[in-house]
């Protein structure tokens, strides 16, 4: 990796601990809203649509922490992230094809 890209390991378990805080304050925002709408949670987390979200949500989170830790190349990321995107928009056409 480049001298002038590299990140120092602060920076790093920096950007590690923001990433949980943020994923953390994006799960309880996501339960708030779910107990202010009156969802059952049940219906909710047997959901085949959650556990892809959550799952698509993981991976782009891991890829980006390893990215900036310099444990994953560009072309490896860029090929990680471009799967899931074209992952994200093969399951949006293929419901309004179904509709």
């Amino acid at each position: 990796m480049d001298a002038a890209a590299a990140l120092k390991p602060e920076y790093i378990v920096g950007l590690s601990i923001l990433a949980t805080v943020a994923l953390v304050a994006m799960w309880a925002v996501f339960w708030l809203a779910v107990a202010r709408a009156k969802e059952s949670i049940m219906d909710i987390l047997t959901s085949p649509a959650f556990f892809k979200t959550v799952t698509v949500i993981g991976v782009i989170a891991a890829t980006v922490v390893l990215s900036l830790a310099g444990r994953l190349e560009g072309n490896i990321t860029g090929a990680i992230l471009s799967g899931i995107a074209g992952y994200v928009l093969g399951q949006l056409s293929g419901t309004k094809a179904d509709k």
